[in-house]
């Protein structure tokens, strides 16, 4: 019965922890989709991951995704890029995103 109610406390505290945060510089990157980036200019790519499981439980896919996109947008400025765009689908706590500079 301990070791069910420890289970079940830690599973609480890693649903709600957050483990990613967003930097001064990808504040200023948008998140878009492919039909917003006509006229933007690709500067590559970036390939961002997170933990989707924390000692044997399942994450929120939500917080996996929002930690997903704060890690793209961190990412982007420092290959040029202020608009980022999903290439891929979410896998395994792993995605795929295009960046773009879409600001003159």
């Amino acid at each position: 019965m301990k070791n069910l109610l420890l289970v079940m406390m830690l599973a609480g505290l890693v649903s709600g922890c957050s483990f990613v945060n967003i930097t001064e510089k990808g504040e200023s990157v948008r998140v878009a989709t492919l039909y917003d980036i006509a006229g933007c200019e690709r500067k590559g790519a970036t390939v961002v991951s997170v933990k989707d499981s924390v000692v044997g439980i399942d994450r929120s896919q939500e917080k996996i995704d929002a930690e997903l996109i704060i890690l793209a947008r961190n990412s982007a400025p420092d290959i040029g890029g202020d608009t980022v765009v999903r290439e891929e689908r979410l896998s395994d706590g792993k995605q795929r995103f295009g960046v773009y500079k879409c600001r003159r």
